[in-house]
């Protein structure tokens, strides 16, 4: 085998084994570079992509659903894993107090087969739930990321995730609630031993984006949902490879020193995102209106 046969045969290796997205990962390093790569093809309408932004570049804040930040919560003791899926998600649900009947009380029906509501609101409120949070504006995605600050000690993180797939993105509530319906992931206990883990066959999750916007913060962050289903979760590590077949992920770090222009980029050019307005709908309005004034 010659030296390129060799280095093609690293590289698959590679891609077969990435944990982190790292497969595809783009340094941006210059204010042009962030032109190119991510504003230009923002401004296009002619591309579906979604965007999330990360403070901090570390294997320690993986692109995970809320509900396994802790997952180990989520495993008997004495088990070294636990089948997450539908009938667990809404038992979880329906024993954490009084959330559930308050929840159904106020807003309606939940249950197995109508459970994106329930899930959409605890992610937002509980901060529990199977969905990852995406945007279809940048302007968001930069001002959760930088979270408005103008002096940075890290580099920031930008996951964007465009459609190459149709079947792979709904705006359909039937759809979407069938996906949930079907979730099915299995969690290793990070507990047990090495000789009871070494026998796992990793298995890398599906990717779906779920475009059904639930109440008016929402649909003013312009969000999305990531669903990653049908795959194994050891240590908060799963490989990626399924999911970028489904849903292309790249993974853009923004190099700390760009980053105060990036702040200054979205003060400028969508203030009422700053991240100042973005959990507070009138002042974002108010302060879109004031732009839009100053613009005449």
């Amino acid at each position: 085998m010659d030296s390129f046969s060799k280095l093609d045969n690293l590289d698959m290796i590679v891609d077969e084994m990435d944990f982190d997205y790292s497969v595809g990962e783009v340094h941006i390093k210059t204010t042009d570079q962030f032109r190119k790569h991510l504003l230009i093809p923002f401004l296009d309408p002619g591309i579906k992509r979604f965007y999330r932004g990360e403070r901090i570049v570390s294997l320690s804040r993986p692109l995970l659903a809320t509900m396994f930040r802790n997952h180990d919560a989520l495993i008997n003791e004495g088990r070294i894993y636990q089948d997450i899926d539908a009938d667990f998600i809404l038992k979880y649900y329906q024993s954490n107090g009084h959330y559930y009947d308050l929840f159904t009380s106020t807003f309606g029906q939940a249950g197995k087969y109508c459970m994106y509501d329930l899930c959409a609101f605890s992610q937002h409120y509980l901060n529990w739930s199977p969905l990852i949070d995406f945007t279809k504006s940048l302007y968001v995605a930069l001002s959760f990321g930088l979270k408005g600050k103008h002096s940075f000690e890290n580099d920031g993180l930008i996951y964007v995730a465009e459609i190459t797939n149709p079947d792979n993105y709904t705006q359909n509530r039937v759809i979407a609630e069938c996906w949930l319906n079907d979730y099915n992931v299995r969690v290793y206990s990070s507990r047990a031993k090495k000789r009871e883990l070494h026998d796992i066959v990793y298995k890398a999750p599906k990717g779906k984006i779920i475009d059904i916007a639930t109440n008016d913060r929402m649909k003013f962050q312009q969000g999305v949902f990531l669903l990653l289903n049908d795959f194994n979760l050891v240590n908060h590590l799963y490989l990626t490879k399924n999911v970028r077949n489904c849903v292309k992920i790249t993974k853009y770090i923004l190099d700390k020193e760009i980053c105060p222009e990036l702040t200054k980029l979205v003060e400028e050019n969508a203030p009422w995102y700053s991240f100042s307005n973005l959990l507070d709908l009138s002042s974002g309005l108010q302060t879109a209106i004031r732009f839009q004034q100053s613009e005449l």
